[in-house]
């Protein structure tokens, strides 16, 4: 008889837990899911001025349809753009983000992806470096990159000439 109440409580309990996982991945499978081909793109060296952009590329792995709520950016820099439609489930959809290279050096910068999806924050990250600026005048209007004490202005009107 123990044996058979044993049993028993093994198998109410195995079931308690399926219904339970059965449950929980139905109320997971009826939200969409935005699945992104790369969340992080390197720029490599790009040249002061030039275009740095790149399309994120999303599918809808869920099953409900999938609305971006919103796109941010670390700083005004990095300009994200997305279309405003719907994705449907199965469907892709891209994020366009361009950065600003008229500012040399290393960067850095997120964007955040909010939606109606069950992941639904999600953080993108494009990184570089911009080349000096080769048009950018050395301080004191000198070309030649040779300081003498002949190039170095002895009072504050001789630097503005």
């Amino acid at each position: 008889m123990k044996r058979i109440l044993a049993i028993g409580l093994i198998v109410v309990s195995v079931c308690g837990l399926s219904c339970s996982r059965t449950k929980m991945l139905q109320k997971h499978a009826t939200k969409a899911h935005i699945a992104f081909k790369d969340v992080r793109h390197d720029f490599g060296k790009v040249i002061f001025g030039q275009p740095a952009d790149f399309d994120f590329v999303f599918t809808n792995t869920g099953v409900d349809t999938l609305i971006i709520n919103e796109v941010q950016s670390t700083c005004g820099c990095t300009i994200p753009t997305w279309s405003q439609e719907p994705v449907a489930p199965g469907a892709k959809g891209v994020i366009s983000v361009s950065y600003d290279t008229r500012r040399s050096g290393e960067f850095e910068k997120g964007i955040t992806v909010f939606s109606n999806a069950d992941n639904s924050a999600m953080l993108l990250v494009i990184s570089g470096f911009v080349t000096p600026n080769p048009h950018k005048e050395i301080l004191g209007g000198n070309k030649s990159n040779k300081i003498t004490k002949d190039t170095i202005p002895d009072t504050v009107e001789e630097m503005g000439k």
